[in-house]
């Protein structure tokens, strides 16, 4: 008989646009520190579940995705993933100004008033040629995929779970429709319309999961705990993209009407409020659940640009460091994440 599950491994990532680099940087760190403990196998493979919000999600699908001659060639071809961490981390660098074109700052920003900042035609090239036909079930792991679905006002997840009688009718998603639909933040990038794979002659309206979940960490527990109801403990890795340097004062606020909460040019506050809340929220549940390891990786935005459509190459550059220094700082952490790994 096989040994029981006694152990879960989890791997959840925030939103937030171009500073999704950040965390795809750790992971680059983490990957090479399982090779150095004499890991062969991809990072996708030391986790039971990985959970994306907005650009999480992006980086979540990255790692699972298979490479495209999967599927016409033997079981073992098809544990093989796409992308290394390396080439996440190439996405961003390299494509960043796709997702986001650079213009005037605040051209872009009165035209956010009135409609959305970016039409997402360039992301969804960018997508449609990294993904393919891929769909969550081609996926080399467990995997939830925030969204919130405008239509009947309730968060949608996309999953890629077991085969189970009680989940046979889990609906499918292309991997570019999950990617697009989780960082379609409103004022940012347009809502999209999806249909299940294959299609049932249903349409769903989604925008990014943020709105829900920027952390989807907490949501990412539950699920595993039902894909290994028999797992006695839980090792969760959540990756951060960055909190600003800086808040706002009574005497900034006080007289804030309803432009000035959701005022494009001082970055959505409110919205970035309540993702900081969320996640607040959830650091605080999962570092005091009996059972449950967190390691919370994030940080101040020190030397760069808070904002999540700033792809220019300084920023970029930016990013990087804030990276570095975040796993120099974490490196015992991070180092006992990979042992960690390496024995489950």
């Amino acid at each position: 008989m096989s040994e029981p599950h006694r152990v879960a491994t989890i791997l959840a990532i925030d939103g937030g646009g171009i500073r999704g680099l950040i965390p795809a940087l750790i992971l680059a760190d983490l990957e090479q520190r399982l090779k150095r403990l004499g890991s062969k196998k991809p990072l996708v493979s030391a986790f039971d579940l990985i959970a994306g919000s907005s650009t999480g999600a992006l980086i979540a699908l990255g790692l699972a995705l298979p490479k495209p001659q999967a599927k016409e060639k033997d079981a073992d071809a098809m544990r093989e993933p796409a992308f290394d961490t390396q080439g996440i981390v190439d996405l961003y660098e390299r494509h960043g100004h796709e997702i986001f074109p650079p213009t005037t700052g605040r051209i872009r920003s009165t035209r956010q008033i009135f409609k959305s900042k970016y039409d997402g035609l360039e992301f969804e090239r960018l997508l449609a040629g990294i993904f393919g036909e891929a769909t969550l079930r081609d996926g080399l792991t467990n995997l939830l995929i925030t969204t919130f679905d405008t239509v009947s006002l309730e968060p949608r997840c996309m999953k890629n779970r077991p085969s189970r009688s009680e989940w046979r009718d889990d609906m499918d998603f292309y991997m570019k429709d999950a990617a697009r639909a989780s960082a379609a933040a409103p004022t940012y990038f347009p809502p999209v319309e999806v249909s299940p794979v294959p299609a049932n002659g249903e349409r769903y309206c989604l925008v990014d999961g943020s709105i829900f979940a920027n952390n989807p960490s907490f949501l990412a527990y539950v699920e595993t705990r039902k894909i290994h109801p028999e797992a006695e403990e839980f090792l969760i890795v959540s990756l951060g993209t960055g909190e600003p340097p800086k808040g706002y004062t009574y005497g900034e606020i006080a007289g804030w009407g309803y432009f000035e909460w959701l005022n494009p040019m001082r970055r959505l506050p409110l919205w970035s409020m309540m993702a900081a809340g969320q996640g607040q929220s959830v650091n605080h549940m999962l570092g005091r659940m009996e059972g449950v390891h967190y390691s919370r990786i994030s940080g101040i935005l020190d030397g760069c640009s808070p904002d999540m459509d700033d792809a220019s190459p300084a920023n970029l550059a930016a990013l990087r460091e804030v990276a570095l220094h975040l796993i120099a700082r974490h490196d015992a952490e991070l180092e006992a994440i990979a042992k960690s790994l390496c024995r489950v």
